[in-house]
């Protein structure tokens, strides 16, 4: 496989992959298949299949990648996900000289950064393929979207292709085991979400939903669901449950959860849920629809992350300074008065 493209771009508030970085993915592997006649070109996160554990996946697939493409964005080096994968990448690199190994890092300036920050990333990034002011300015996503820039954006397409295809030609990266791929929270801090998964067999679903809440740009972290009742007395939570768990282990773990925790039952098509949901619903937590397949889970993973966050905001704490009294909408007397 010729390069691994890496991103950390949804469209807009919803959690799926934007668009735009499909259209690039597709011009840019029909470039290099063009001109290198290679078969398998690239991959992304895109072309995970429904159900996929996408950690083993994303992690077998930068392991046989010769490029590593990242779209450097404002959002990219603050994603554990892509940050990770760059990593995972560059532990291949690292029996290679300096030049040699930059030249198996192709990035890409998909969305630049504000005029008052700054990164040597984007600078180098930029003197890829040379500076121009419709790049420069507005980045590959604008001008991938935008008619206007059409000209440009298949110039640059075909000068990125010409970077992949001559680093695959000339410096040959065989297929090598990389770091394993592990996302950490970002800024080092608490997490905004926690998820925990009751059932062993949930964990590359709990991974999933960690890697939604990342994109979204949520600092999201694992739990265990016998430390959750603690944890998510002050941030959000969801708790994903095995279709095939006990009535009892669901009392125990949902017994004293804040309201706020979004707790989804996962099971097989012909298993039975109603004595979990209605635990659930006795435990007085939001109602959320089981799902059944992997593809609908997929579809409702970025949906958890709202959702939860959304709760917390709702019913959780509120923390003001001491003497100050809680926030309102209801009008004071003085409001009436005046």
């Amino acid at each position: 496989m010729i390069f691994f493209l890496s991103h950390a771009n949804t469209a807009r508030g919803s959690g799926t992959l934007d668009p735009w970085v499909k259209r690039f993915f597709d011009d840019l592997s029909d470039g290099v298949r063009a001109r290198t006649g290679a078969d398998e070109t690239g991959f992304y996160d895109g072309l995970l299949e429904p159900g996929a554990d996408r950690r083993a996946r994303l992690t077998d697939e930068i392991g046989r990648a010769r490029v590593f493409v990242p779209l450097y964005s404002p959002q990219y080096f603050g994603n554990s996900w892509a940050a990770a994968e760059l990593d995972s990448f560059r532990s291949r690199l690292r029996g290679l000289g300096r030049a040699e190994a930059a030249r198996h890092v192709v990035p890409v300036v998909w969305t630049p950064l504000p005029p008052w920050e700054n990164r040597r990333e984007f600078d180098e990034a930029f003197a890829v393929v040379g500076k121009s002011v419709e790049y420069t300015e507005n980045g590959l996503r604008a001008l991938c979207m935008l008619s206007v820039y059409r000209d440009a954006y298949r110039d640059l397409v075909a000068a990125f292709t010409d970077r992949i295809a001559g680093v695959a030609r000339d410096s040959v990266l065989e297929p090598s085991p990389p770091a394993p791929l592990v996302p950490r929270a970002a800024g080092g801090g608490e997490p905004a979400l926690i998820v925990s998964a009751l059932g062993a067999g949930l964990d590359a679903r709990r991974d999933q939903v960690i890697e939604a809440a990342e994109r979204l740009g949520v600092p999201a972290q694992p739990l265990p669901a016998d430390q959750l009742r603690r944890q998510a007395a002050r941030r959000p939570g969801v708790l994903l449950i095995d279709g095939d768990a006990t009535p009892e282990t669901v009392r125990d773990t949902v017994a004293g959860l804040p309201r706020w925790v979004i707790a989804l039952v996962v099971a097989s098509a012909s298993a039975a849920v109603g004595p979990l949901t209605g635990i659930l619903r006795t435990a007085g937590l939001h109602q959320v629809s089981p799902v059944r397949t992997a593809a609908e889970f997929d579809r409702n993973a970025p949906l958890l992350v709202t959702e939860a966050r959304k709760q917390y905001l709702r019913h959780g704490p509120v923390v003001t300074a001491p003497g100050t009294p809680r926030p309102s909408l209801r009008r004071t007397s003085d409001d009436k008065r005046g």
